[in-house]
């Protein structure tokens, strides 16, 4: 026997279709069907759209980290020979011929002077010269300051050392500890920090768009200080990469907040002014992309290329790259003019944030002001009626 379609099923939305078996097959309303689809479109469009993020972190973080680690060579690194002047001075100017700018060549006139300024920082290394043909020449450097330009400054004084036919003795007046051979403990502690401040921001405003200032700020201050000492803890105390005396860790800790606090004001400056999105492009930008490559704490500030050497004397990476290993290993010398640069990015972070805040007032006003024009034809009504 042969069955008819069924009725529309008007309390469904579906439509039954003619069966042989008499059965009803569902098939979609259109009326709903296209609406769904749109809004899948509208996602595929946003999705693709998310894309320019990685897209942009992937060309950014290959041609920073790429061109500037690519090919390190010396830029007026401050060297110095050992010696009386006037006996020393056919081999400096031998050597500045030999170098060009690469090297500063200066003149101390004894070892223990010599050795003062590698350990001051105002010498990256020193050569001491034999005293009799096929002597000991010694090197002075202190790896605590960049193993890069350590070696950059053995190098060429070993080749000194083999002209003279001398060995070479090195010393070494700023060694790393015994945790950190490889000098990069400060390197992921300001990563950790820089991160640390970043992300806290981010994740905030996107879990939290509309906390009031009063409730943000404590979160944000706890961060601020959480942030370096949690650092400290793991990469210090726990696993020993990190150590110095209770007054410099005191020092550490609290230039790294000053530090994370700049991290943080830029960022939440730049979330009131650009939006959540508009942050994670800017913010990688300069907190990863140039921050990191021209911080000076991986390779050294004279070893960049001339674009990163440049960045590496006033970013804010670099300054505080700088103050952390003065702190650290060289007893605090200098850090007083790192300070003073993080203190000008501090300046910075408030310009930034003011112009956030007069950005969301002038968003209220607007606000409150279509809020009025609104609601004005409805007084009028009512006071007609």
């Amino acid at each position: 026997m042969t069955m008819a379609s069924g009725r529309a099923d008007r309390g469904t939305g579906w439509e039954g279709t003619v069966m042989s078996s008499g059965q009803t097959l569902p098939s979609a309303d259109p009326d709903r069907v296209l609406p769904a689809q749109h809004d899948q479109r509208r996602q595929l469009r946003l999705a693709v759209g998310a894309l320019a993020l990685p897209a942009f972190f992937v060309i950014g973080f290959t041609l920073c980290y790429t061109s500037a680690w690519q090919a390190l060579v010396p830029h007026g690194v401050p060297v110095a020979v050992a010696g009386p002047a006037a006996q020393t001075a056919p081999l400096r100017d031998g050597l500045a011929r030999a170098v060009g700018r690469s090297f500063e060549v200066q003149a101390v006139p004894t070892p223990a002077a010599a050795a003062r300024e590698v350990r001051d920082q105002d010498l990256s290394g020193a050569y001491v010269p034999a005293t009799q043909p096929g002597g000991t020449a010694t090197v002075i450097v202190a790896t605590a300051s960049g193993n890069a330009v350590a070696s950059a400054v053995e190098s060429v004084f070993r080749a000194v050392a083999a002209q003279q036919r001398a060995q070479l003795a090195v010393r070494d007046v700023r060694p790393l500890p015994a945790g950190d051979t490889s000098g990069l403990a400060l390197f992921f502690f300001l990563v950790a920090c820089t991160l640390g401040g970043f992300l806290t921001v981010t994740a905030t405003g996107l879990a939290a768009p509309a906390l009031r200032p009063r409730c943000r700020w404590p979160l944000l201050l706890a961060a601020v200080v959480a942030t370096p000492v949690l650092g400290y803890l793991i990469g210090g105390q726990g696993l020993g990469a990190i150590s110095g005396s209770a007054g410099a860790v005191v020092a550490l800790l609290g230039v790294a907040a000053l530090f994370v606090l700049i991290v943080t004001m830029i960022a939440r400056g730049l979330q009131l002014i650009l939006g959540t999105i508009g942050t994670l492009f800017a913010g990688l930008a300069v907190f990863v992309l140039l921050n990191f490559p021209s911080s000076g704490a991986s390779v050294q500030g004279p070893m960049l290329p001339t674009f990163w050497h440049v960045l590496n004397r006033f970013w804010i990476g670099a300054s505080a790259s700088d103050a952390f290993r003065s702190i650290v290993y060289f007893g605090g010398q200098g850090v007083g003019t790192d300070v003073l640069k993080l203190l000008g990015w501090l300046a910075v972070g408030v310009v930034l944030l003011g112009l956030g805040w007069f950005k969301v007032q002038r968003g209220h006003q607007e606000v409150t002001s279509d809020e009025r024009s609104a609601a004005q034809p409805r007084i009028d009504s009512a006071r007609a009626d």
